[in-house]
C-alpha cells in the first residue's frame, strides 16, 4: 500500500499542485490574464472551477461560489462567466457540472459539453500524470464534492459505480444543525479541536478486553445517546467542537466504506480521492487514508483535486478541434 500526495490546502499546493499548474486563491483572476487558448469549467452545485491553457501552454485555475449571496456584485453565475470568457477569449471552451444544462444557453457560444463523470475521469488522469502518478490500470475515482460519486476510470472510460449523498454538503448541514456555523471553514476548525470520541461509542466502551483494537468506532452518536439514556438528570450536551468532530467523522467513515466496497467490487487496487471538500477537510483525507492502510489499498488524494472536471472539459474541448 502506498499512501502519496498530501490531503488539502497551503500543503498540497506545495506539494504537487504546483505539478499541475497555478492555483488562485478562492475567489480571486488574474486581472492580467487574457487570450487564453482554451478554457473548461465545472459548475457544481456549491463550486463552480475553472481551468485555463494560457498562451505559454501552462494551466491556470481558479473558482468561486456557484450561487452567491443576491446583494453581492455580479451575483449571477452566467454573467460572471461571461465576463471571463470576454476577459479570456478562449479558442475553445467545455462546460461540465450539474450547473451546465441551466448555464449553457446563457452563454450563446460555441462549445463542447461532456459528461461531467466523464470529465472528472479525464481530468484526474492528466492530474496523476503531471504528478508522475500515470495509471497503468483501471482505478477508482471519488470526488467528494457536495455529494460523492464514485467512477471506474479506465483510460479514457468512465463508468460510475455509485456514490453517496453524503458528502461537503451533509458535513455543513449537520455542522449548521448541530454547532450554528455556517461555513465549512468554520466547522472545520471547530473539529480541529473537538474529540468525536466523545460522542462516539467506541468499542472500548463496550469491550473491557478490547483496548488493543485502537480508536473503532461502534456507534456515531452513540455514547451521546447512551449518556442521555443512562443519566438524564446529569446528562450534559456535549460541547460544539467534539459535535463538529463526530459530524464531519460520520460523513468520512462513511464514504470510505463505500469506496472500498467499490473498489473492492471492480477489482481495482487504487483508489484516487478529489473534489474540493477535502481542500477544507484534510481530516476526510487522514481518513481515507487510514481505511486504504486497512484494506490494502493505495491511496492518492489529489492536490487541488476538486478541478478534476474543469480540467478534463477543458481537454475534451481540445480533442474536439
Amino acid at each position: 500500500m502506498t499512501d502519496t500526495t498530501q490531503a488539502s490546502g497551503e500543503a498540497a499546493t506545495d506539494d504537487g499542485a504546483n505539478k499541475i499548474g497555478t492555483f488562485a486563491p478562492f475567489d480571486e483572476f488574474d486581472p492580467t490574464l487574457s487570450n487564453a487558448r482554451a478554457i473548461g469549467i465545472d459548475a457544481g452545485a456549491t463550486l463552480t472551477k475553472l481551468c485555463v491553457r494560457r498562451s505559454d501552454d501552462s494551466l491556470y485555475f481558479a473558482s468561486f461560489a456557484s450561487r452567491r449571496n443576491q446583494t453581492a456584485a455580479t451575483s449571477d453565475l452566467a454573467e460572471r462567466v461571461l465576463a471571463l470568457l470576454e476577459q479570456f477569449s478562449p479558442d475553445r471552451v467545455g462546460l461540465t457540472g450539474c450547473g451546465a444544462a441551466d448555464l449553457a444557453p446563457k452563454l450563446n457560444r460555441p462549445m463542447t459539453t461532456p459528461i461531467e463523470f466523464d470529465a472528472w475521469g479525464i481530468g484526474a488522469n492528466e492530474m496523476l500524470s503531471r504528478l508522475g502518478l500515470a495509471a497503468e490500470s483501471p482505478y477508482l475515482l471519488v470526488a467528494i464534492g457536495t455529494g460523492t460519486s464514485a467512477l471506474h476510470v479506465d483510460g479514457d472510460q468512465v463508468e460510475r459505480l455509485g456514490g453517496t449523498a453524503l458528502g461537503g454538503g451533509a458535513a455543513l448541514g449537520l455542522g449548521l444543525a448541530l454547532t450554528g456555523v455556517r461555513t465549512p471553514e468554520e466547522l472545520n476548525a471547530l473539529a480541529l479541536r473537538g474529540a468525536r470520541q466523545n460522542v462516539d461509542l467506541m468499542v472500548t466502551d463496550l469491550f473491557e478486553d478490547a483496548a488493543d483494537v485502537g480508536a473503532i468506532i461502534a456507534a456515531s452518536f452513540g455514547k451521546l445517546a447512551r449518556l442521555a439514556t443512562e443519566d438524564p438528570e446529569g446528562f450534559t450536551p456535549p460541547n460544539k467542537e467534539d459535535l463538529a468532530a463526530a459530524a464531519l467523522g460520520i460523513v468520512s467513515d462513511n464514504i470510505g466504506l463505500i469506496a472500498t466496497a467499490h473498489a473492492r467490487g471492480a477489482d481495482v487496487s487504487r483508489i484516487v480521492y478529489g473534489g474540493s471538500t477535502l481542500l477544507v477537510h484534510p481530516q476526510i483525507a487522514d481518513v481515507m487514508r487510514g481505511f486504504g492502510l486497512i484494506m490494502g489499498h493505495e491511496t492518492v488524494i489529489l492536490p487541488q483535486g476538486g478541478h478534476t472536471g474543469s480540467l478534463g472539459a477543458l481537454l475534451l474541448a481540445e480533442r474536439s478541434a
